[in-house]
């Protein structure tokens, strides 16, 4: 003769049996939701990239101090070489298709534009006057197909 479960008991295995099927959806949802998201992503790494540029090196609005236009001597070197167009202001003041090259700057930001560039590329800081903060010397600043922003202050 079969026992006649109590009211509490047939509850409690009622949501036993909920959550286990609240538990199979859940499950499911996050497996079709990182499916929709791999889809959209063509290239992994070029996600990977974009993100740690914005983590790394966010844009900086500084304000419009009253400083000399002092200029500042820097040697960037370019691995692999690649023609990364070096902006301030708004102008290109050097294109560093040579692999290393000197450059004069002025403080604030310069623009490292790499857009249209199929591979990685590590630019680095070989030489900066000793007056400068930033950049550090041997500074690395990765670049795959965007534009970074790079600081030059005393």
């Amino acid at each position: 003769m079969r026992r006649r479960e109590s009211v509490l008991e047939w509850m409690w295995n009622s949501v036993q049996r909920g959550e286990s099927k609240i538990i199979r959806v859940m499950v499911l949802a996050s497996v079709i939701l990182v499916l929709m998201q791999l889809s959209v992503l063509r290239d992994p790494l070029e996600f990977y990239m974009a993100v740690t540029s914005k983590v790394e090196a966010p844009p900086l609005e500084l304000p419009a101090l009253a400083q000399s236009h002092k200029t500042w001597q820097l040697t960037l070197k370019a691995t692999p070489v690649a023609p990364i167009r070096v902006l301030q202001n708004g102008k290109v003041i050097a294109i560093l298709a040579n692999g290393e090259q000197q450059i004069t700057v002025e403080s604030g930001q310069i623009q490292l534009d790499g857009r249209g560039l199929p591979q990685i590329i590590q630019l680095q800081v070989v030489k900066k006057d000793a007056q400068l903060v930033e950049p550090r010397k041997n500074q690395i600043v990765v670049i795959k197909g965007n534009v970074q922003n790079l600081t030059v202050r005393p």
